[in-house]
């Protein structure tokens, strides 16, 4: 098993600002906003790893904060974390949730596919 990291900058609304380094090809990582919850976002990536990776989340001000940056009561909470998805609830200084940029990294087991070969050995 190769372990990799992928990171990436998504924006408050989900998209990625770039595509996310790391990230082997033919595989997936999205971001969605959970609509039932303020802040709340579902990072899906059920192609990629073997088992439960290491995640870590933080708020990325992007510049919009001026040169003093952003508070450090703001941040971001990790809330479910299995091997084919996460859930982050990002918010501000008063504990309350708000769509916001964060970064993410991923680092686990990359999820290896069964070639043809192997599967016919898993039969014999």
């Amino acid at each position: 098993m190769s372990l990799i990291t992928i990171s990436a900058l998504v924006n408050a609304d989900g998209s990625f600002a770039f595509p996310p380094f790391g990230l082997p090809s033919k595989r997936n990582i999205s971001v969605h906003q959970v609509a039932s919850v303020q802040g709340l976002y579902q990072i899906i990536y059920d192609t990629v790893f073997e088992s439960t990776p290491v995640l870590t989340a933080t708020p990325a001000w992007l510049g919009e904060f001026g040169p003093s940056g952003g508070s450090t009561l703001d941040g971001a909470i990790i809330n479910d974390l299995t091997k084919t998805f996460a859930t982050v609830k990002l918010g501000d200084g008063g504990g309350n949730g708000q769509w916001r940029p964060f970064t993410i990294v991923l680092t686990g087991h990359e999820l290896l596919r069964k070639t043809p070969q192997h599967l016919e050995e898993a039969h014999e």
